[in-house]
């Protein structure tokens, strides 16, 4: 490291207004983790200086790692070189802009990639996930069937595919799966096509084949991929004990903002919650982020990749709240404007309850509970990013199962009232009567039109539930584990034994 930053001193000194070396310094300060001098120096130098077109995806990276969604829209939208990067690189940036809710500039870097770069499998898999978030699953799937048919033939453009719809005897893509699958030996490949594959047998009614293909991509993840039961014991014990904090909750900056925090384990309802509140006018609804999260690393000067680690829960006792509240709802202002509510829906915010409760005790807290056997299998049965490590493998669903409702439980010990538990099976089967509770605890006025999915439509939905969540509220995913009763009895024994509801 020495080393590394004399030459940054020299590169610098001989460079003094280049973008790079600054950037590089900036991800020195994170190894040393000084966070706020890392945040500091990278957004003054990307605001600052030139960017040739070469670091340009440098510069969206860095952007997203700092959390800084109003930064990245303002900067693609103002960049004058987009034309020198490449195609392939310009559709990671509609990615990018996708996944923050930028849908309309995404579409327009995503065509114009597409249009430079026609036969680009890149380009047309990039596109085909931002036309699956707004729904328009018809060209998403002659995007995807066009990347297949590419040279390239990505195997995320198989199992993009095969989530678009439910297959049928007359019209499925098995075949091709287990093709393209016995073809390549790349890791990564295979975890996509097995997930393809499990997903499409399972549409089938071939349960058996299906269990198969799950349980040969869950073992593929596990080979990159390693749940540590022991750290999250330690995580989760720390909350515990950090919370509550000796000095009081208070108010910043009265109640003129009123986040909505949709917590829970993934696949428990969250964004079905998410859908019936942004159909108010005064509800502004952000999807996924890590905007909490950023503003306690800022707060706490401590960089980490999860949403949480043990040292932001060490140095709970110290944080700044009132910076932590003043960053969190500065954060995304191009997106929510005027408007008084607006959503988080990160579901692992639940391990962040005791820091809300403290910066934002406006906010408020809704909980999706949902039978633990059908909640685990949901887990099981999606292909997530790297941060759900324990959804993989039936013992550690169990186990992170186990932590994650004793965790509920001390907050509702701790915090009587600020959290609102809602029952996922009690949400599709009464909508109107739930979705009404919902909005009261909230402070806002329901309608009906709260549970029409057509309300829902013209909204990006940039989760792994943007096909199923259009389709509106039904019950069909109550008792999805039965089928597979035979396979999961590990599952649920160990959740038994932790004495979790199996009912």
């Amino acid at each position: 490291m020495d080393a590394a930053r004399a030459t940054l001193a020299a590169w610098r000194a001989q460079a003094p207004v280049a973008l790079e070396p600054e950037l590089l310094l900036a991800r020195l300060e994170l190894t040393a983790d000084r966070y706020r001098a890392a945040h500091v120096r990278a957004l003054a130098a990307i605001r600052e200086r030139a960017c040739p077109p070469e670091l340009a995806m440098e510069v969206v990276n860095c952007l997203r790692l700092f959390v800084a969604h109003d930064g990245l829209i303002s900067w693609a939208a103002a960049y004058p070189h987009w034309r020198e990067v490449a195609s392939a690189d310009r559709a990671r940036v509609a990615g990018a802009l996708s996944a923050i809710g930028a849908i309309s500039p995404a579409r327009a870097f995503a065509d114009a990639a597409l249009a430079d770069a026609p036969n680009d499998a890149v380009c047309r898999v990039n596109r085909a996930m931002i036309l699956t978030y707004v729904g328009e699953f018809d060209v998403a799937c002659a995007d995807l069937e066009r990347a297949i048919d590419s040279p390239q033939n990505p195997a995320m453009a198989h199992w993009l595919l095969a989530r678009l719809r439910p297959q049928s005897a007359q019209s499925n893509h098995v075949q091709r799966l287990r093709e393209r699958n016995a073809a390549g030996d790349d890791a990564l490949d295979k975890e996509y096509l097995y997930f393809a594959l499990f997903k499409e047998l399972d549409d089938l009614g071939d349960f058996a084949g299906a269990w198969q293909a799950l349980d040969q991509g869950c073992r593929c993840v596990r080979t990159r991929l390693t749940y540590d039961r022991a750290q999250q014991e330690r995580l989760f014990a720390a909350l515990r004990a950090r919370f509550p904090l000796e000095q009081p909750a208070a108010m910043f900056g009265g109640d003129a903002q009123i986040p909505i925090f949709i917590v829970g384990m993934h696949r428990s309802g969250t964004t079905l919650v998410e859908n019936m509140l942004a159909t108010h006018a005064d509800v502004c609804a952000h999807g996924e982020t890590q905007r909490l999260s950023a503003a306690l690393r800022y707060a706490a000067d401590h960089y980490c990749q999860a949403l949480l680690d043990d040292v932001l829960v060490d140095r709970a006792a110290t944080i700044d709240y009132r910076q932590v509240a003043e960053m969190f709802l500065a954060a995304d202002r191009t997106s929510v404007g005027d408007t008084r509510y607006h959503t988080e829906k990160m579901p692992g915010n639940f391990q962040m309850i005791g820091f809300i409760r403290h910066a934002l005790p406006q906010a408020k807290v809704i909980h999706l509970r949902r039978n633990a056997m059908d909640l685990c299998f949901a887990n099981l049965r999606e292909l997530f990013a790297d941060g759900v490590s324990y959804s993989y493998a039936l013992e550690d669903l169990a186990h992170f199962h186990s932590l994650y409702e004793d965790l509920m439980r001390h907050w509702h010990a701790l915090y009587p009232g600020f959290v609102f538990d809602i029952d996922y099976e009690e949400l599709v089967a009464e909508p109107a009567a739930t979705s009404r509770r919902i909005f009261e605890f909230c402070g806002l006025e329901w309608s009906a039109a709260v549970i029409d999915p057509a309300q829902w439509a013209a909204r990006s939905i940039n989760t792994l539930s943007a096909v199923q969540s259009r389709q509106g509220v039904s019950t069909s995913s109550v008792g999805r584990w039965k089928p597979y009763a035979n396979w999961l009895e590990p599952l649920r024994r160990a959740l038994e034994a932790r004495r979790c509801d199996v009912a």
